[in-house]
């Protein structure tokens, strides 16, 4: 074999080798990420239920009592709610970065989750999808209390 055929063949077994090192390493070290919170898939009966409305350029966050909330959202610690997540006008995209969760807010369909936050904290809210030119605008804030 010659030269530039040996070379060739080492560089390709040495990207393979590293990208599999760097692939397995990856996964052990993202879902060792423990971000405090997490979904669930069971519903619980104590849950308490509050809606999320996606409108250009805000979030309205809807308590059980009535009480309306515009651009921030507080939560208990280990409580379960039931975010009952919803667009008035185009789609939107609830993203909670710090956590990660994001789900797709589309008018005329609720999408229901329940969520556990463990740890106390102050957190974004994000819009990621586009929705129009003040997206850069639609922001908010989730507080959980202990």
């Amino acid at each position: 074999m010659e030269k530039a055929r040996i070379f060739e063949l080492s560089t390709i077994i040495f990207a393979i080798v590293i990208l599999t090192v760097l692939g397995v390493f990856s996964d052990i070290y993202l879902n060792s990420i423990n971000s405090g919170a997490y979904l669930t898939a069971h519903a619980k009966q104590d849950a308490i239920p509050i809606k999320v409305i996606a409108m250009q350029y805000a979030w309205e966050f809807v308590y059980p009592n009535g009480t309306v909330s515009v651009d921030k959202l507080v939560l208990k610690a280990n409580q379960t709610y039931l975010l009952e997540i919803t667009s008035k006008d185009v789609i939107h995209a609830f993203y909670i970065p710090q956590l990660g969760f994001k789900f797709e807010a589309i008018p005329g369909y609720v999408y229901d989750f329940y969520i556990v936050i463990n740890k106390p904290g102050v957190y974004d809210i994000w819009c990621a999808e586009f929705c129009g030119p003040g997206h850069y605008l639609m922001r908010g804030t989730l507080i959980v209390v202990s």
